[in-house]
């Protein structure tokens, strides 16, 4: 007994400590294991900022000065924001009111080209203290908010100063987009990740890294109406930075065009019946609502509900009902593009037509609504409507009310803002469920997707690197008739710029993927 007894009353502890031991060594794994995995996120998410900051910079020098719709109106009202006289010098000529700026931004710099498909971007060699007088500039159809911002950046170098605002579009978009991500539950972070994916490339990335005020607005609304809603579902510092997140997208949209402040108005009709609202969300309630107010204000107060320079009021032929069923039949139109079809990059004549890469993305987003709509609630139909009806309803309205006299005078990117945030309430308003998509659904819309951008890149370079011409020259470094004096050539921005897209798409396809599904796929 006296021998057996220690065994007896040793054995048992010494088990338990085994136990203790292996427990405390498993938390101690799990620690390490965590403050392992936090430095990795940190890098891997710094190396996708960079990124997206690569994609948007490979746009931004991909075409010349006032390639982009009416880039010779918004390049003059930078260099001559308002009040116009203060400054640039004015003056009448042939009674038309003009303002002296650079001959490179004058309404003269891009007749060599625009609207001239087989003629590559001119590089005119311009001194930018040629000054000439220009008719094409700002008196009020806009707000002044950008071409004031951006008439900071003006130096000495016409070209340089062009490159650095759109540069500043850029990162302005990639600064708050990455700070949604960062502020948004994981849940939430992938959806937004998927909505932009599938809604901005190319169309959204070609005109947020350009000259055009169209670049606030895209940024501008989606910031607004995800960070907005973001914050109702969010506590503490996280929703406050989503607030913050918000305010700056409703400045940037009242300082870009007055069709996007309206859109304030309508993110915050479809927030209000989308959202699940409590007293405790007070604050964002009444900010939605002063918002919307301010939007539609200065949407009334500025008198112009026009968006293109020089478009008349005088109503086409037809009644107003004809004309409105025609608008709506032209929905389908619209919704094109959003991709480029119907409206091409440029001054409509980057030649996307030819080899249709928009068939691919508009492939892609369908897969990824008929996802989104296999559950929701009353709230989540609403929201959504109010957006749809908006997108397809505000173009319809407008030609019915005689503000344009041939319908395709509004163009799909003054609607192309509430693209996004409708793709995100879609996917994201009542679902609390991952996403979950097999490796042969993610492979397919990454297929598509980068295709998509690749291709219409590559078409946006041709057309101003060397013209189009019948045989299509695919090696755009054999014989460029335009480019920008650095030592970097047209193919490697394409190749770098098509690289960095392809890991975007793969990171953000890698989050949405259903990872037991892909090894259920691998066992059979």
């Amino acid at each position: 007994m006296s021998a057996g007894s220690p065994a007896g009353e040793h054995g048992p502890t010494s088990r338990n400590e085994e136990h203790v031991e292996h427990d405390e060594t498993g938390r101690r794994s799990v620690l390490s294991a965590r403050r392992m995995r936090i430095p990795t996120r940190g890098w891997v998410g710094g190396l996708l900022v960079v990124l997206a900051l690569v994609v948007g910079i490979g746009w931004s020098v991909s075409s010349p000065l006032a390639s982009s719709p009416d880039d010779d109106y918004h390049l003059g009202s930078i260099w001559c924001p308002r009040p116009v006289g203060q400054s640039c010098e004015t003056s009448v000529v042939d009674g038309a009111p003009v303002v002296k700026v650079p001959r490179a931004v004058a309404d003269s710099s891009m007749r060599c080209f625009a609207f001239k498909t087989n003629s590559a971007g001119c590089a005119m060699g311009y001194r930018d203290d040629d000054l000439v007088w220009s008719t094409r500039y700002d008196d009020g159809n806009y707000p002044t908010g950008f071409y004031r911002v951006h008439h900071l950046l003006i130096g000495q170098d016409v070209q340089t100063s062009a490159l650095l605002m759109r540069g500043l579009n850029v990162a302005l978009c990639v600064g708050l987009v990455t700070a949604l991500l960062l502020l948004a539950r994981p849940v939430q972070r992938h959806r937004l990740g998927l909505a932009l994916l599938i809604t901005w490339s190319p169309i959204g990335v070609y005109f947020i890294s350009s000259n055009n005020p169209s670049s606030w607005a895209i940024t501008g609304v989606l910031v607004y109406a995800t960070g907005m809603y973001l914050a109702t579902t969010s506590e503490g510092r996280r929703r406050a930075g989503l607030i913050a997140c918000a305010v700056a997208g409703a400045l940037m949209s009242l300082a870009s065009r007055y069709d996007a402040s309206f859109y304030l108005f309508v993110v915050g009709v479809a927030l209000l019946v989308a959202v699940r609202w409590r007293r405790a969300l007070w604050p964002e309630m009444v900010l939605t609502a002063v918002l919307g107010f301010l939007g539609v204000r200065a949407m009334v107060v500025s008198g112009h509900t026009d968006a293109i320079p020089g478009v008349g009021s005088t109503g086409p032929e037809g009644g107003f009902l004809h004309r409105l069923i025609v608008g709506i039949e032209t929905a389908p139109k619209y919704v094109g593009g959003f991709w480029g079809l119907g409206w091409a990059p440029g001054w409509g004549d980057v030649p996307l037509w030819a080899r249709a890469p928009y068939i691919l993305a508009i492939l892609a987003a369908g897969g990824v609504i008929l996802l989104a709509v296999t559950s929701g609630s009353w709230r989540k139909w609403l929201g959504v409507g109010v957006m749809l009806g908006a997108i397809v309803g505000l173009p319809a309205v407008f030609y019915a009310a005689g503000v344009f006299r041939e319908l395709e005078a509004y163009q799909a990117r003054y609607v192309l803002p509430l693209f996004a945030p409708l793709l995100f309430l879609l996917l994201t308003v009542d679902e609390d469920e991952p996403l979950r998509l097999t490796r042969a659904q993610t492979t397919w819309l990454g297929l598509s997707v980068v295709g998509c951008h690749v291709l219409s890149h590559h078409t946006v370079l041709m057309r101003f690197v060397v013209g189009v011409t019948p045989d299509w020259v695919l090696n755009l470094d054999a014989a460029p008739q335009w480019w920008w004096d650095v030592p970097v050539t047209p193919m490697t921005v394409w190749a770098v710029t098509s690289c960095a897209f392809l890991a975007l798409t793969v990171a953000v396809l890698r989050s949405v993927e259903d990872r037991c599904a892909c090894r259920r796929e691998e066992d059979v």
